[in-house]
């Protein structure tokens, strides 16, 4: 079984990583070439689009140099869960080295795509290489956000600013945000949000 088995021939694929900071977790800001509404920007899992006949890896690679200027190293993981557009984790199942974390299916609302299937991200480990000082294109990316787990599950319920993530013991890694821009999570963030959640859960009613 592959990644790609488990994906409808249809799909636009992509990928999306999950990298650490410290004890946070990191995440791209969106830059200034992404229509929001004013005040608003996403954040995201580093990653990007798959190029025609490019695979997942590849593309989790180059877009990883592509955003921070940093190359990254991809890490297996024992399970992946697949996560639907609404949040919900429906199969849990083992694939060959190196795994995603898991594969959500995310609703595509590109307008240059009006025609075509669902969006699947194949989400990541992954760690930086190297200690070189990151390097963002303000279009692409316009900051690097690092927040605890916690408030990444809190912003499935809603906006999040600067003021949340500093309070929260988060910090701003690289770039600039401005104080009053509100922050919604989007792709890799949402899937890592709700499958922590879904993980808490489960182990509330281990320890009960």
């Amino acid at each position: 079984m592959s990644i790609n088995s488990l994906i409808p021939d249809n799909s636009e694929k992509g990928t999306g990583l999950i990298l650490e900071y410290r004890d946070l977790y990191l995440f791209q800001v969106s830059g200034r070439k992404h229509r929001t509404e004013t005040g608003e920007r996403f954040f995201a899992g580093i990653g990007g689009h798959c190029e025609e006949g490019e695979g997942f890896i590849q593309a989790a690679k180059r877009e990883a140099v592509e955003e921070t200027g940093k190359t990254v190293e991809i890490t297996h993981s024992a399970r992946t869960d697949i996560v639907q557009s609404n949040g919900g984790v429906v199969d849990t199942i083992e694939l060959p080295s190196p795994a995603p974390r898991m594969i959500y299916k995310m609703l595509d609302r590109r307008k240059s795509l009006p025609e075509k299937g669902p969006y699947f991200i194949a989400c990541f480990n992954a760690y930086f290489t190297d200690d070189a000082p990151f390097e963002l294109d303000p279009e692409e990316v316009s900051a690097l956000i690092a927040i605890p787990e916690e408030l990444l599950c809190g912003s499935l319920e809603r906006k999040i600013g600067l003021e949340d993530i500093l309070s929260s013991g988060g910090e701003i890694v690289a770039g600039y945000l401005e104080a009053s821009t509100m922050l919604f999570p989007l792709g890799t963030a949402v899937a890592l949000a709700n499958l922590l959640k879904r993980d808490k859960g489960l182990s509330e009613v281990d320890y009960d």
